[in-house]
């Protein structure tokens, strides 16, 4: 049983008056030493919750990943959240965090008993005191395949090993190593390896001794592959995602991405593979692939909101195996205050090869945007390209009339005074590259993205508006080990006229300014504007953006941002000196689907115009890039 160091405060009738009825919900009290004979044990009335946890002494240990083991829980920010303090579930989980920590490499961890202190009301904020001591580091490595102590495989298999000389021990790497040697092997031909481990600790010395032994099997090869479960879904549809044939050499990678790539169909709610004959002395290793196949037709609906956008919703119409083959075909139907369209979709995997596949959009779409409307009919057939796992290619033809109304632009020099009305009709070539390697999609941590696109609308191709417009973007996420993430990006556009076309219509221009642009400014109001306050666009963009996402308790995020940027009336310039700065902080709260966020930014070097207020405040989902 842990005994419970329970502090009360002196009260003041006017400050508990305040603490009845004000706003200090998130004001920490701070303690005063107790009067003697008035000490309370908070921990004995089931009346006391515990509002925050906090860790004290911890630095190579997650404070999050203590909470998680508590049985004892906090309300953080929760208004309707139950937290009762019980001192036999503390007491417990005292033994929790100290078995935790030696799993860590923390075999002289201690605990202290908490600090139980009066936080408001009837709540209470709990401190534990842990000693963390120093660390069990691996001292020696020693690795036998074979019977040999040296050979082709040793310096590979010490590679991927999780614990190497010098790292600190933990249970859950030592545990994995075996999964790391059985996987590395299998993927070279061996799936029957066995390892054998062992390890010496020594207290005394905080040095861990591993011993791993290793007998890597026969060579192996796939066997046939024998399909079940598919009943609509063509056995072709399924064999040509299948990353191997019978008679390879086995490699267990295959195995998986052959998984993932028949869960990319989106035609099946179970895959499952698996591999026969891998006890005994069989070489040769079928394949059986189970599948349950997915509904035909799905309905989806999706509901949202956003300070630019207002309310938004989404309708969404998909057939699965559209007359065969694993096509999909799927209509759209999106609203929102800045959008609105209806699109339908037709996905033809294996186009002409294994790796590209083709997808046909076509539909309406009317923009409410800040300073015009436009109303376009469109069909854009784009050829996808996937070179490895990284990068993907596109090309592609875009197909559009456009009809302008509402222009609340005042006359500009550089184009046409009055553009109400202006039908315009566009044909143009497209052409884009994407490198991805992050570790999350939805919410990057770690890893680089870089984009470019091309487009490029000529008479020679039956285009009204004759120009090329070129967008490049990187984005990097290095991460901060418990101190977050640190995120950057940076944009730039050009937009060139061609031929006889003087002027870009407004709907093609670039606009800066946004929850996804340079915070601080409002949706599309960075740059040129007319003596009105209304964005004209440009020719030229240039954005940029560091953001430090660092965690808070529970599922939230905290952010610290700049982002910089302009747009230009001339195509491909750049004046540096007329960069406009702001920066800002957010919160995020962190979902399945992504982050909810919650942005403000402030302009740092606002523009002599003073058409809107320095600052802005953005709420919308997922994060900024």
């Amino acid at each position: 049983m842990c005994a419970i160091t329970s502090v009360t405060k002196e009260g003041h009738p006017s400050l508990h008056l305040l603490l009845r009825f004000g706003l200090a919900l998130f004001l920490l009290v701070l303690p005063t030493s107790p009067a003697q004979g008035t000490q309370e044990e908070p921990s004995q009335s089931p009346a006391y919750e515990v509002r925050f946890i906090k860790f004290k002494g911890i630095e190579s240990v997650s404070s999050s990943d203590l909470k998680k083991l508590l049985a004892t829980k906090e309300k953080s920010f929760g208004l309707f959240i139950k937290a009762p303090l019980d001192e036999k579930i503390l007491s417990d989980d005292l033994e929790r965090i100290q078995t935790y920590c030696r799993s860590q490499g923390f075999y002289h961890a201690s605990v202290e008993s908490p600090k139980v202190t009066p936080f408001f009301g009837n709540e209470v904020l709990v401190e534990i005191q842990v000693n963390e001591g120093p660390p069990m580091q691996v001292s020696e490595v020693t690795l036998l395949v074979d019977g040999e102590p040296a050979g082709p495989w040793h310096s590979e298999l010490l590679r991927v090993m999780p614990l190497h000389v010098d790292s600190r021990f933990t249970t859950p790497a030592y545990q994995d190593i075996e999964k790391a040697v059985v996987r590395y092997l299998s993927d070279w031909g061996h799936p029957k390896a066995r390892v054998d481990m062992k390890a010496r600790l020594d207290k005394s010395t905080n040095r861990a001794e591993i011993s791993v032994e290793v007998q890597t099997g026969p060579v192996c090869t796939f066997g046939p592959i024998i399909l079940e479960g598919n009943e609509k879904v063509a056995d072709q549809v399924i064999y040509r995602e299948v990353t191997f044939h019978p008679g390879d050499r086995f490699n267990g990678s295959k195995i998986q991405d052959t998984q993932q790539r028949l869960f990319g169909l989106e035609l099946f709610q179970v895959v499952d593979l698996t591999v026969d004959n891998t006890e005994g002395n069989a070489t040769t290793l079928p394949v059986r692939i189970l599948v349950k196949e997915a509904k035909k037709q799905t309905v989806r609906v999706g509901v949202g909101y956003g300070t630019e956008d207002e309310f938004r919703g989404q309708l969404q119409w998909e057939i699965r195996n559209f007359l065969g083959d694993g096509r999909r075909f799927q209509i759209n139907a999106k609203a929102s205050s800045i959008v609105q369209l209806v699109q339908a979709r037709l996905l033809q995997p294996y186009f002409l090869t294994p790796r590209d596949h083709l997808t046909v959009d076509g539909g309406i779409e009317h923009e409410n945007q800040v300073s015009f409307e436009n109303q376009k009919v469109y069909l854009d057939p784009v050829f996808n390209y996937k070179w490895n796992e990284r990068l993907a290619s596109t090309i592609g033809y875009d197909l559009e009339a456009n009809r302008l109304s509402n222009v609340i632009v005042q006359p500009v020099v550089q184009g046409p005074q009055n553009q109400e009305r202006e039908n315009y009709f566009v044909s143009a070539l497209l052409q884009g590259n994407a490198w991805e390697h992050v570790d999350v999609p939805a919410n990057p941590r770690q890893g680089l993205r870089f984009f470019h696109t091309v487009e490029w609308a000529s008479s020679a191709l039956g285009s009204q508006v004759d120009y090329v417009k070129l967008i490049l973007e990187g984005r990097g996420y290095l991460p901060l080990s418990k101190y977050g993430v640190l995120a950057a990006k940076f944009k730039w556009g050009g937009i060139q006229p061609l031929e006889s076309t003087a002027y870009i219509p407004i709907f093609k221009r670039f606009f800066a300014g946004g929850a996804d642009s340079v915070r601080g400014y409002p949706y599309q109001k960075l740059g040129p504007l007319d003596q009105s306050g209304n964005p004209i666009g440009g020719m030229t963009l240039i954005e940029g953006s560091l953001e430090w996402r660092f965690p808070l308790p529970k599922a939230f995020e905290g952010v610290l941002f700049t982002d910089f940027g302009n747009v230009y009336e001339r195509s491909f310039e750049v004046v540096w000196s007329n960069l406009r700065y702001t920066a800002g902080c957010g919160l995020r709260y962190l979902t399945l689907v992504g982050p909810l966020r919650l942005d403000f930014g402030y302009e740092l070097n606002p523009p002599n115009q003073n058409f809107f207020n320095p600052y802005q405040f953005y709420f919308s989902i997922g994060q900024a890039f």
